[in-house]
């Protein structure tokens, strides 16, 4: 298997972790891709129509694509049982499916911030626009704050995902200062970000 990713890329980084948790990552040849929104180049395109990371490309030449689904795949290939289950069994996927989706949802509207500071120029920036997905952003640290306990209980696929979304906001968008009105977030993000799969892979550009 061949996974092309980019090491700035949060649902890129996703990938690589739930490699490293479920003891895969050698198993996979890394294929480290610089694109944007704007030069999608013409290497993932081939395997990927969207042309978006992370894609993973199978032995028979299909492809995977979209993190969420790279993630189960990923974790369905865990057969022996090395590593960490990444989606709970029973009732309990649920919970960490809902944080996984919280957490994308936390990562795209950063990264929408980020192309709108980079693709446009300052005069044709939209303040309410961007008004809004720092309104997604707030309204969902908000949540996991009042809801820590669900964070605590186990480490799974949805954890991780929280845990690379508030490292990407460090990453990128420092000024969002989300640490100030979230300790109990804080606290658990200070412990968990030492992880080796989250320190191996921590983004830079």
């Amino acid at each position: 298997m061949k996974l092309f990713y980019s090491r700035p890329s949060p649902f890129a980084r996703k990938a690589l972790v739930a490699l490293i948790e479920t003891k895969q990552i050698d198993d996979v040849f890394l294929e480290e891709v610089k694109i944007g929104p704007m030069a999608p180049g013409d290497i993932v395109p081939a395997v990927n129509p969207l042309g978006k990371i992370p894609t993973l490309l199978l032995p028979d030449g299909s492809s995977i694509i979209d993190s969420k689904y790279i993630c189960r795949y990923i974790d369905e290939k865990n057969q022996g049982g090395d590593g960490i289950k990444l989606y709970p069994e029973g009732e309990n996927i649920w919970e960490a499916l809902h944080l996984e989706a919280l957490a994308d949802g936390i990562l795209e509207a950063a990264v929408l911030l980020i192309y709108e500071i980079r693709i446009r120029s300052e005069k044709l920036r939209v303040q309410e626009w961007v008004d809004a997905q720092l309104l997604k952003i707030n309204r969902t640290l908000n949540h996991l704050e009042d809801n820590i306990d669900q964070l605590l209980e186990n480490i799974n696929m949805g954890s991780l995902t929280v845990a690379i979304s508030l490292d990407y906001l460090d990453f990128r968008h420092d000024s969002i200062g989300w640490r100030k009105n979230h300790p109990k977030l804080s606290a658990w993000h200070d412990h968990i970000k030492n992880r080796q799969s989250l320190n191996d892979t921590y983004p830079s550009d």
